[in-house]
């Protein structure tokens, strides 16, 4: 008898009431609202048996539903998108939960894989980060990215808004930026959910510091090309500009844009 494969869910968190770019998951980019690039992305990721938006938001709900998708409700309390994904899959199957922030609009079929694949591959592994290369010198001092230092077998040592590591000139240093795209075991993320908020994660504002302070391994997966999230208004027009200029990114523009009623 073969063993049969973990279920694997994607859950996209998104809401309406982002401090730095209040209704962002809606604005549109080349034709579709944000949100929607991201969803649609997602289920072309191989192995994915289901995609879902979580959102506290009904203008979401009916936006994701009016074009053949399936959005849960969950509560409007949420801080941290690991807690609004931990809710939404109290009602949804998976043994594997991906979590692939609603402000993604460059996600890549293959992202979603390489964040889930360690998790199948090794069971004691709870939980998987996506890094990626930094684009420019600002990006370092850039508070609104997460920088991400890694030990040498790959496993996070520290994320923050900081310019780290600090350089005294002896030569590169690793330092990635920390993606909004990350899996979890289904079993942790309940563990998970039931920890208080640590102090790292409160200073940094970076859900995924609660794993690190308690003791957790996180494995980061680098990749060596850039996922630019929007943060901010300034940041759709660099999207778009990559959406039109990078031949694969248009690629998969021209697919997405073809997909009807798809769930």
């Amino acid at each position: 008898m073969t063993e049969s494969r973990p279920v694997i869910t994607v859950v996209i968190p998104a809401r309406m009431a982002s401090s730095r770019y209040p209704g962002k998951p809606l604005v549109e980019i080349a034709g579709l609202p944000m949100i929607e690039h991201v969803r649609r992305r997602a289920l072309l990721a191989e192995g994915v048996d289901h995609v879902v938006v979580a959102t506290c938001d009904a203008a979401i709900q009916r936006e994701i539903e009016a074009r053949g998708g399936r959005a849960v409700m969950t509560k409007n309390t949420h801080e941290r998108c690991t807690d609004r994904v931990q809710e939404a899959m109290l009602t949804l199957p998976g043994d594997i939960v991906a979590i692939v922030q609603g402000d993604e609009p460059l996600l890549t079929p293959a992202a979603v894989n390489q964040v889930t694949h360690p998790l199948v591959g090794n069971p004691s592994l709870q939980c998987v980060n996506l890094l990626s290369s930094l684009v420019s010198e600002a990006d370092y001092g850039n508070a609104d990215i997460v920088k991400a230092v890694c030990d040498q077998q790959g496993n996070v040592i520290y994320l923050t808004r900081a310019p780290v590591p600090h350089s005294r000139g002896l030569g590169p240093v690793p330092v990635y930026r920390q993606t909004g795209i990350m899996s979890f075991r289904a079993s942790f993320l309940q563990t998970y959910s039931t920890i208080p908020e640590t102090p790292l994660e409160r200073a940094e504002s970076v859900d995924m510091l609660r794993v690190l302070e308690v003791g957790e391994r996180l494995l980061g997966v680098a990749v060596d090309y850039p996922m630019l999230g929007v943060d901010r208004p300034a940041d759709v027009d660099q999207i778009e500009r990559i959406l039109r200029e990078d031949p694969d990114q248009r690629a998969l523009l021209e697919r997405i844009l073809k997909m009807q009623g798809a769930s």
